[in-house]
């Protein structure tokens, strides 16, 4: 390999690495400055609006959260419902089937239009970004 090429292809590999610690750098600054949920918090921000995300899997949803508990959404597989509750110690639930793994309850974080979820055990699913009202894809 000539001294050029070489140059060439450690520079986009340093520029590569460079990049990637910014994005990475940005993504842990946005989860730090995500603020913890209370249930009345939850309760006016999250109710009566949309979330649009995608799963753990990379499947894309969006989830209309209405005021009397339930959930519409829609996702590749079509249209679905569920529940949503909240619990004394501040999770919010969600409930899409009887079976015993077609749910859970998770503390929610929000900055900005950003919206986290940190499960008991502390660890984080997937983002997903608020919508105010009716999501269009729901209409």
């Amino acid at each position: 390999m000539n001294r050029i090429a070489h140059t060439t292809l450690l520079a986009a590999i340093v520029l590569g690495g460079i990049g990637l610690g910014m994005m990475l750098s940005f993504r842990m600054a946005l989860a730090d400055e995500m603020k913890m949920l209370s249930v009345d918090e939850m309760q006016a921000q999250i109710i009566g609006n949309s979330l649009s995300g995608k799963t753990e899997g990379g499947d894309a949803y969006v989830e209309h959260y209405e005021v009397n508990g339930t959930i519409l959404g829609k996702s590749a597989a079509g249209a679905y419902q569920g529940k949503w509750s909240f619990r004394q110690d501040g999770l919010m639930c969600f409930k899409y089937g009887d079976g015993a793994f077609d749910g859970g309850c998770v503390h929610l974080m929000r900055a900005g239009d950003h919206v986290g979820f940190q499960r008991v055990d502390g660890s984080l699913e997937p983002q997903a970004t608020l919508i105010p009202g009716m999501a269009p894809d729901l209409k």
